[in-house]
């Protein structure tokens, strides 16, 4: 975790190790320790992290009394540690504090991110500068040290970069190498040696870490992880490192060689030390699993044949370029080769055959089998490639474009227009594929894009003929090219006049010209372009060709030339003596896409003759096509739809079933596709308020009523009764068996519950209505009421909907009660007539029992209001039960309660005023309450004007459809019956 904050840092943090009497230790006395560090370096976790790498010696001959400083061994070592890089420069200090040789200062860098490599840690060989590297002690100094910024780091890195790798700097390598002829020619010599030995070095690393993690893998399985980690220890120890006696400038320009040699997905395992102690090479584990690379040498150049034994060859890669003398690694002859290729274009001083390989291989496998097997397919990619090599690359190997000649050679083979046609042709659809792998696969992707950026190049500086610019457009939109690219290319294609003749003549190719143009475009630039592409398409002149325009998602500027080429393609194809369309299904389904995006006028009205032409076809999906029409804006007219519908296929089946010409096993299929395509479609029809639509309908309706069960008749009327108009719900109901009254009241609740006023504003509604009601049991019709009453309907609605009730009074009782308050306070509802009776009713039908009630006076005070919806009569007949109703709850006598009484007298029978009066007189304890004579009705009765015109009496009302003509005059008036 630490490793990974330091490699994240903005900030290098640095550390000073030598002997010196101050320093972090404080408890320390005087000796070797960290003089100075950075603070991020302070805690002791991180010390403990790279304490170990701060060791140095002299060489073992190195006479230390008279060794002067600047002869003394430089190492320069670059360390991998967990998650990020240490760089650490040591040298030889002389003399310490108290006077003994042998002091050494050691100056190192921390938090370099992970990538940080050979290539660039060389180039501070030899740094001379005030912040890299610090070679001797300051007393003055304290032991803190500023971190280093990476802006600045990197300003000093660049400027040795620009040195090291210049071209001109091969083969002899940048200045600040100090080397002699001979000591660069003896490091030039074992060059090719050192690579040998890095790849197999690095190939028994690879084989080694696979066998790790297979001893992991199994030993998670056991449940245990010593043995794994028990193998990965042996495995660290068991990888010696390439080990060179030389001097470290050699070394060092060794280092730059390689690192420039290497390809750079292997050139971070290049880890290197310019010096070490020869003795720490065989005995060191540290060094062992740290460098791959590590350098000793003598203080005298004499003691070079004696200063390493003969074991040191025969242990490790070994290389001495003083005596000569070497191990022998392993060759293979795939390495062998790269070697051969990589120092002759070294030696000769021209690498831009290997930098190109490095480009070409940028990102590519991390092993070293995996980068041979690349290198292989590169080296036989460099010759001319066969259409057959094409095809392979592209199908199997796509990541080989990446390789710049591969990328050239295949281009110059699509623009070659003897043979660019047919390649093109084959390896489409694996260019489709590679567009879909390169969002999943990162370093594919990075081949497509330097494949795009050629053709790029390519477009814009080559000569190209027409046929060669089609393809290599295509080409792009297959592998999903980047929009910009591929709109630069598309209005340069449809500007160029010499590209229209090659598209007339290959509608196929045209086909993905188009749906390339229609990604690629914006709205405006689509109608720029609209000659040009209603040009383009004349080359289209049979249903075969047309095919393929029908899945292009054209944008709204091209879709009416579209549909009028279809239009024109099929019209051709009907005198054909009743011949079906070649159309496949598929191609009905495209037909039906592109019919729902006509949003024109324009388009509307193409589309519309297009599909009067495809109805006429037997196969031709029917009800999909005429709802296709009813979605258009504005949607068909009356004359528009009996147009469509006047020699199509479908009535000419439905003819068919109706006059019985069609087999029993044929008919049967026939209405179970009908009766399902109704479920789905009718809803739309019955919406457009079309007679042509409406008859379609019903005469299905009338068919599938014949055949079906009883449930599925009354789930199809229950559907069209939710969208017809009012005139075909009456057609329907005379269809429709009127026996089937449990279905009926189900519409009757349905409209209820949506407030659909049929069944109370059509004369043959009313007549169901009354049948149906009439039969249900109490609750089933009270809520029946609540739902109508829950929309307030206006008054005549209102007057229907109770006389069609048939309540009886103790139902008008219960309805007045809960709904009188609603409707009786409002004056517009005098109109309703029936509420009048059925109030007129229950006020005559009133007990001393039910006065006690509070729903009951809650709807006297109701009736007595000044805008009641009442007679007058009615007013003061609830007025007197009113006090009546006061006075009995209250126990005492009023000074109207006489008067009161006189009014009920007149109204009420004898029987229940005998009754009434009865109660007063036990509950007031009066005493003198005697009956009056009821006056003659000729005197004046206070309920004469209750009637209205022809008004039945009470004990003499019709029950009949009869009495519901004159009673309901308004059943005419205009707008009310009808449904549209």
């Amino acid at each position: 975790m630490m490793n990974d904050q330091a490699a994240n840092s903005q900030q290098i943090e640095q550390l000073w190790y030598t002997w010196s009497e101050r320093g972090l230790e404080s408890s320390l006395a005087a000796g070797y320790r960290v003089r100075a560090c950075s603070p991020a370096l302070q805690s002791e976790g991180r010390l403990e992290q790279v304490r170990p790498y701060l060791r140095y010696q002299l060489p073992a001959d190195a006479n230390v009394t008279s060794l002067a400083v600047e002869e003394a061994p430089r190492t320069l070592a670059l360390v991998k540690n967990g998650n990020e890089c240490l760089l650490l420069h040591k040298v030889y200090a002389g003399r310490d504090g108290a006077g003994r040789p042998g002091n050494y200062f050691v100056h190192l860098l921390a938090g370099l991110e992970p990538t940080f490599g050979p290539d660039r840690a060389i180039c501070f060989w030899r740094y001379q500068d005030a912040l890299l590297w610090r070679t001797s002690d300051d007393p003055e100094h304290g032991v803190m040290l500023p971190p280093i910024s990476r802006e600045e780091l990197e300003l000093r890195l660049r400027k040795r970069w620009e040195r090291a790798w210049r071209p001109e700097a091969v083969p002899r390598g940048p200045d600040f190498f100090q080397l002699s002829e001979s000591e660069r020619s003896a490091a030039l010599e074992f060059l090719p040696l050192l690579l040998l030995a890095f790849f197999d070095q690095q190939e028994r690393s690879d084989s080694l870490q696979a066998q790790r993690e297979a001893e992991k893998t199994s030993s998670q399985i056991r449940g245990g992880g010593r043995e794994a980690l028990a193998g990965e220890n042996q495995s660290e120890a068991g990888i010696p490192p390439i080990c060179l006696v030389a001097t470290p400038d050699q070394a060092a320009w060794l280092v730059w060689a390689l690192a420039r040699l290497l390809p750079p997905v292997l050139r971070p395992r290049l880890t290197f030390s310019t010096y070490e102690e020869s003795g720490d090479l065989s005995s060191s584990r540290l060094i062992r699993r740290t460098f791959a690379l590590v350098a000793t040498c003598p203080a005298l150049p004499q003691h070079a044949a004696t200063f390493v034994s003969e074991r040191f060859y025969r242990g490790s890669w070994a290389f001495n370029l003083f005596t000569g003398l070497h191990s022998s690694p392993r060759e293979w002859p795939e390495v062998r080769d790269f070697v051969e290729l990589a120092c002759a274009a070294f030696r000769g001083g021209d690498l831009s055959f290997i930098e190109q390989l490095h480009r070409d291989l940028e990102g590519g496998a991390s092993t070293i089998d995996g980068f041979l097997r690349e290198y292989q397919r590169w080296r036989s990619n460099q010759g001319r490639l066969e259409p057959e090599h094409v095809v392979e690359i592209i199908s199997r190997y796509p990541e080989d474009l990446s390789q710049l000649m591969v990328r050239r050679q295949i281009l110059e083979r699509l623009c070659d227009d003897q043979q660019g046609e047919t390649l093109l042709d084959r390896v489409l659809p694996d260019l489709s594929r590679l567009a879909r792998l390169r969002l999943e696969q990162r370093r594919l992707d990075h081949s497509l894009v330097l494949f795009e950026n050629e053709v790029r190049r390519l477009w814009q500086r080559a000569r190209l003929s027409a046929a060669a610019r089609v393809r290599l457009l295509l080409t792009l939109a297959s592998l999903g090219a980047g929009r910009e690219l591929l709109k630069e290319t598309v209005r340069a294609l449809l500007d160029d006049p010499a590209v229209y003749p090659v598209l007339l003549a290959r509608p196929d190719r045209c086909s993905k010209v188009l749906d390339c143009a229609a990604s690629a475009l914006t709205s405006s630039e689509a109608e720029y372009y609209r000659g040009e592409v209603g040009r383009l398409l004349q080359g289209y002149r049979n249903w075969e060709t047309c095919r393929s325009l029908l899945s292009l998602n054209l944008p709204p500027a091209w879709r009416e030339m579209r549909l009028r080429l279809l239009l024109s393609v099929l019209e051709k194809l009907l005198p054909s003596g009743g011949a079906p369309l070649p159309l496949r299904e598929r191609d009905w389904q495209w037909l039906l896409l592109l019919l729902g995006q006509a949003q024109d006028a324009a388009s509307r009205d193409v589309a519309l003759r297009l599909v009067a032409v495809l109805l006429r076809d037997q196969a031709a999906p029917a009800f999909e096509l005429l709802t296709r029409c009813c979605q258009l804006s504005p949607p068909p007219t009356e004359n528009e739809m009996e147009e469509l519908l006047d020699g199509s296929a479908l009535l000419r089946e439905l003819s068919d079933l109706e006059r019985g010409r069609v087999a029993a096993s044929y008919r049967r299929e026939l209405l179970h596709t009908y009766s399902q395509q109704l479920r789905y479609h009718a809803p739309v029809y019955l919406q457009m308020r079309l007679p042509a639509l409406e008859e379609l309908c019903l005469r299905l309706f009338t068919l599938l009523c014949l055949t079906s069960t009883a449930a599925e008749r009354e789930k199809l009327v229950t559907l069209f009764f939710a969208q017809a108009s009012n005139s075909l719900r009456e057609r329907l109901l005379l269809v429709w068996p009127a026996t089937e009254s449990r279905a009926v009241a189900s519409l009757i609740r349905m409209g209820a519950q949506q407030g659909d006023l049929f069944f109370l504003r059509t004369r043959l509604g009313v007549f169901f209505y009354r049948e149906a009601v009439a039969s249900l049991p109490f609750d089933e019709k009270l809520r029946l009421l609540e739902a109508w009453l829950q929309h307030q309907p206006d008054p005549l609605d209102l007057h229907v909907l109770l006389t069609c009730s048939a309540l009886t009074p103790e139902e008008g009782a219960w309805l007045l009660e809960h709904y009188g308050p609603i409707y009786l306070a409002r004056p517009d509802y005098a109109r309703c007539w029936e509420l009048t009776h059925l109030t007129h009713l229950y006020l005559l039908s009133l007990t001393p029992e039910r006065l006690r009630r509070p729903e009951t006076r809650s709807l006297l005070r109701t009736l007595v209001a000044p805008k009641a919806a009442l007679p007058d009569s009615l007013i003061l007949l609830a007025w007197s039960w009113l006090q009546v109703a006061e006075a009995l709850e209250q126990r005492q006598t009023r000074p109207e309660l006489e008067k009161c009484l006189g009014y009920l007298r007149q109204a009420l029978d004898d029987q229940y005023y005998a009754a009434l009066l009865k109660e007063i007189a036990n509950k007031l304890k009066l005493k003198h309450l005697k009956p009056e004579p009821k006056k003659p009705r000729g005197q004046g009765s206070a309920l004469e004007e209750l009637k209205p015109e022809g008004f039945p009496e009470q004990h003499a009302r019709s029950r009949g459809l009869p009495w519901l003509g004159w009673r309901l005059p308004w059943l005419g008036r205009r707008g009310l019956r009808p449904r549209r």
